[in-house]
């Protein structure tokens, strides 16, 4: 399993829009890449969200990059400057699904 992660500074005003298109079209793009497993985009700052997509293979993470890289291409008007990139294999991953259940109240005993 790889994941890609970008951070990306916004042109100020930009960011709801920005967030919107690649929600309605970015996604649906990537989310057809074989292998696609998971794509998350986080609100950092005022102008300035990061994003992370993982993918079975480093064949499907590297072709994601291509598809994100063309779409960044045709919305420039969103970015002020190329946004920083990363990608791994990842070596840990647990989801809530593996975790065996709790309540509230476990979780918080301890802690207060």
């Amino acid at each position: 399993m790889y994941t890609v992660i970008r951070k990306y500074d916004l042109t100020p005003g930009t960011k709801e829009k920005m967030i919107q298109d690649v929600q309605e079209r970015l996604v649906p793009i990537l989310s057809r890449v074989p292998g696609f497993r998971d794509y998350s985009l986080v609100e950092v700052g005022d102008n300035e969200v990061a994003v992370t997509s993982t993918f079975n293979t480093f064949a499907d993470a590297k072709a994601s990059a291509r598809l994100t890289r063309d779409w960044l291409v045709e919305h420039t008007e969103f970015f002020q400057e190329v946004s920083t990139l990363v990608t791994g294999e990842v070596r840990v991953h647990s989801t809530s699904d593996r975790l065996p259940p709790t309540n509230e109240l476990e979780l918080l005993r301890g802690v207060f």
